[in-house]
């Protein structure tokens, strides 16, 4: 009498099984981390946050976007206008670690909301 035994899987399918599970599990974790670091990137812009970079030679970047001088004052007015009725606007500076003194004074003073109807809270984050 010859007895049977229950079919095992090969050994084959349950390594192709286990790569695909695996492979899928990364890439579902890398694509986890692209979103959340996304998110953090963001969450200041989404609290009313307006980070301004200064760097060495007098440059600005907007969330990271190289943005021109004189393109500063409309970005301004333009946030203000969008985060009118909520919390208030806050303009962040934040100075490249070589940038010197007199050039931070300047941008802090231009930074200043200088019309009536204007308002927002100015911060500096020193390096």
């Amino acid at each position: 009498m010859k007895l049977h035994r229950a079919h095992r899987p090969s050994s084959v399918l349950l390594d192709g099984i286990a790569l695909a599970l695996l492979s899928t599990t990364l890439t579902l974790v890398a694509l986890w981390m692209i979103l959340c670091v996304q998110k953090v990137a963001q969450q200041p812009a989404a609290a009313g946050i307006m980070t301004v970079r200064l760097d060495r030679q007098g440059g600005l970047r907007l969330w990271n976007q190289p943005i021109r001088s004189q393109d500063l004052d409309g970005l301004l007015a333009e946030a203000e206008a969008r985060t009118r009725g909520s919390a208030p606007l806050i303009v962040r500076l934040i100075p490249d670690p070589q940038v010197p003194w007199g050039v931070i004074h300047r941008m802090l003073s231009r930074l200043q909301p200088s019309e009536p109807q204007r308002s927002w809270i100015l911060q500096l984050q020193l390096p």
